[in-house]
């Protein structure tokens, strides 16, 4: 009952406004031009793109659609450039690959959260996708923490992320703080 009051909450706290939709051949974004972060972001894991030799990884971070280049908030904020759809999920193809390191696809992230905890419900998601051939997630976030750079990037307070695989469903909801090293994440299932 406790998590579902802070679920409540958190999601009546978060201000929302109209979306772009951005497509991709690996994601669906739903940029938000206010925040200049996501909304959320949809993609499907697949075990054939898995199995698929990888691109480069090239880390070219830009921006397409005359939307601003982020880098510079990103520059000396002590936040990474967190991947919604991370490159392993987009490892199939040199296009796919490219469009992965585009803003729309980005948080604000702090290391641990983003190379961590984070980055091991990403490796599950990947196991779900091998073992049950697909693993459906989406990404969103909750409650306005900060702003960085002189565009004024929003820095979610917490990342959400769901997913689906043969038949289960999986909401995870991490705090963007140094203290998420602290748990498993699984500690941070809500559903």
């Amino acid at each position: 009952m406790k998590k579902l009051i802070f679920i409540a909450i958190l999601l009546a706290s978060t201000k929302w406004s109209q979306s772009q939709v951005i497509t991709f051949p690996g994601y669906t974004s739903y940029f938000n031009s206010e925040t200049l972060i996501p909304d959320s972001v949809i993609w499907t894991i697949t075990k054939a793109h898995l199995l698929m030799p990888k691109a480069p990884r090239k880390n070219q971070f830009h921006s397409s659609g005359n939307r601003q280049n982020q880098n510079r908030d990103y520059l000396h904020s002590h936040y990474q450039k967190g991947h919604n759809s991370s490159y392993e999920d987009n490892a199939y193809s040199a296009d796919a690959e490219f469009q992965c390191f585009d803003f729309v696809n980005m948080f604000p992230q702090l290391h641990v959260l983003n190379a961590q905890t984070w980055e091991r419900l990403e490796d599950f998601s990947r196991k779900m996708a091998l073992q049950f051939d697909s693993c459906k997630v989406k990404t969103s976030w909750a409650v306005i923490d900060r702003k960085i750079g002189v565009d004024s990037v929003v820095v979610p307070l917490y990342c959400i992320k769901e997913i689906w695989y043969n038949g289960h469903y999986e909401k995870y909801i991490m705090p963007n703080r140094d203290s998420v090293i602290k748990h498993p994440f699984g500690y941070y299932k809500v559903k």
